[in-house]
């Protein structure tokens, strides 16, 4: 399967291999502050990293039928993001976009490298470097020497049109930055790599995970460690399911999955900083790795769990 890879900037068309069949075109505004990844000539992924905002996000995940599941920036949460990752360091919160809140800024960004992969499936993969900054630091033109964290953020969209499968892996190396001697990791219960969704969707929202059924009436919520936490939609000709795989060699250990129905579904993979908050030093790195899946049908928990062993990349179990 040969792949096509076009680069938007202003007037500049750059054609950096030919195909025909599955063609991912790659497109960047103007001022390259997103990248729109496309498959058979519909949006499949939105991420933003616009300069001057609290922090880079996934704000579109669609499905290979072409609907997009998530929300961003809704009036009763404006810093709820798509697909976002926010902790707090050294008592910064990095979730909320208030003032005093800290600042993911990026410093570098690669243009998405697309391949045909070993199991012979349309990928793009692209790096970004963020500084994690108080916010007094977050706008001073250099922040190499005052980042609390510096992080390396790898995005791998690979798509399978077998299964019918949009997946994502996201993986993030962080180094304790030359801000202080040392950090701590801390948040609410529901800090982590969370996902909040389409307005339409939130009555529809079920969640499952690896562990349980978790129950989420009355304005419930539920926080409990498993291998992957999934929420389904059963909306009528457009059924969708979403699920976020952890690692078991995360920092802190296997995930904790936070997940709630009402006021709005949400779903978020966290450390469990709430209750075991990490400390780092100069020098120190730690890494973090998730598999997000989704698919244009409802999935049963058996799928999910043998999903789980075929993940290729960093959610692989073997």
């Amino acid at each position: 399967m040969k792949l096509t890879l076009f680069l938007f900037c202003a007037s500049l068309t750059v054609c950096l291999s030919a195909a025909e069949k599955a063609p991912i075109a790659v497109e960047a505004t103007q001022q390259t502050t997103a990248w729109t990844l496309r498959f058979h000539d519909q949006n499949v992924l939105v991420y933003s990293f616009a300069q001057g905002t609290f922090k880079p996000y996934v704000k579109e995940l669609h499905t290979l039928r072409g609907e997009n599941v998530l929300r961003d920036a809704p009036s009763d949460h404006l810093h709820h993001h798509g697909l976002m990752y926010g902790i707090a360091i050294n008592g910064i919160d990095f979730w909320s976009e208030t003032p005093g809140c800290g600042v993911q800024k990026p410093v570098k960004t690669s243009k998405p490298e697309v391949i045909t992969n070993t199991q012979g499936k349309p990928q793009a993969t692209f790096t970004q470097t963020i500084h994690w900054l108080a916010p007094e630091d977050a706008f001073l033109p250099d922040t190499s020497k005052v980042a609390l964290l510096v992080e390396q953020r790898t995005l791998t969209l690979i798509l399978d049109e077998e299964t019918s499968e949009t997946a994502l892996q996201w993986t993030s190396k962080f180094e304790v930055g030359a801000k202080n001697n040392q950090v701590t990791l801390t948040g609410a219960n529901y800090f982590g790599l969370g996902a909040r969704f389409l307005k339409e969707l939130d009555p529809l929202a079920r969640h499952l995970n690896s562990g349980n059924t978790p129950d989420l009436s009355d304005n419930k919520q539920d926080v409990a460690p498993g291998d992957w936490a999934s929420v389904s939609f059963d909306a009528p000709g457009k059924p969708a399911t979403l699920v976020i795989y952890g690692h078991p060699d995360n920092a802190g250990g296997p995930a904790r999955f936070f997940t709630m129905r009402t006021p709005f579904a949400y779903v978020s993979a966290t450390q469990g900083l709430d209750k075991n908050p990490l400390v780092y030093h100069a020098g120190d790195t730690f890494n973090l790795q998730y598999t997000v899946a989704l698919y244009p049908e409802l999935k049963s928990p058996e799928f999910i769990a043998n999903r789980l062993k075929k993940v290729a990349g960093p959610a692989n179990r073997k």
